[in-house]
């Protein structure tokens, strides 16, 4: 690691000098912002509202990278957090460039790799990037874009029937 004192970061100028000891941090938010921000992040981390997330399920499926941590890793078993890490690692690599990530790193493992293994990663990373091909037509958009508007239409008409059921401040 460079000791490098011209830097624009004071604790690195301060790791340079060797006057860690003495070194303390800026506040990083000034009071006005702290005090401003601070009754709406009371207010988001009451109990009440937290415990509405407790199961976990509140992941949206088509955020597709956190998706495929979570199949790898699902939330619903404690796993830990190296299990997390390597279920992101491997998540990574998949998102990247598919899965033909996952058989090297089995043979950075020593496993044995057959020629099905091969196939299957090569069939299911073409069919993937077909899908992605074909979500991207101007009529899977249109598609979409149909099926958003009338879930907005429903919901819309779900909240006038029954009124606001989740928000800031409702569980008062």
């Amino acid at each position: 690691m460079e000791k490098c004192s011209e830097s624009w970061c004071e604790w690195k100028k301060a790791q340079a000098t060797g006057s860690l000891d003495s070194f303390h941090h800026k506040p990083a938010l000034s009071n006005e912002v702290f005090e401003a921000i601070r009754p709406i992040y009371e207010d988001l981390s009451r109990d009440e509202l937290l415990n509405r997330c407790l199961g976990g399920y509140t992941q949206n499926s088509n955020e597709s990278f956190n998706s495929t941590v979570w199949h790898l890793a699902p939330k619903n078993y404690s796993s830990g957090k190296k299990i997390l890490q390597i279920a992101s690692d491997i998540a990574v690599c998949n998102f990247n460039d598919g899965l033909i990530n996952v058989l090297r790193i089995m043979k950075v493992m020593d496993m044995n790799i057959g020629p099905q293994s091969y196939n299957f990663c090569l069939e299911t990373d073409a069919a993937r990037i077909q899908r992605a091909d074909r979500s991207l037509t101007d009529a899977a958009k249109e598609a979409r874009s149909s099926i958003k508007a009338s879930r907005k239409e429903n919901e819309e008409e779900f909240s006038n029937l029954e009124g606001q059921l989740y928000g800031a401040g409702i569980a008062d």
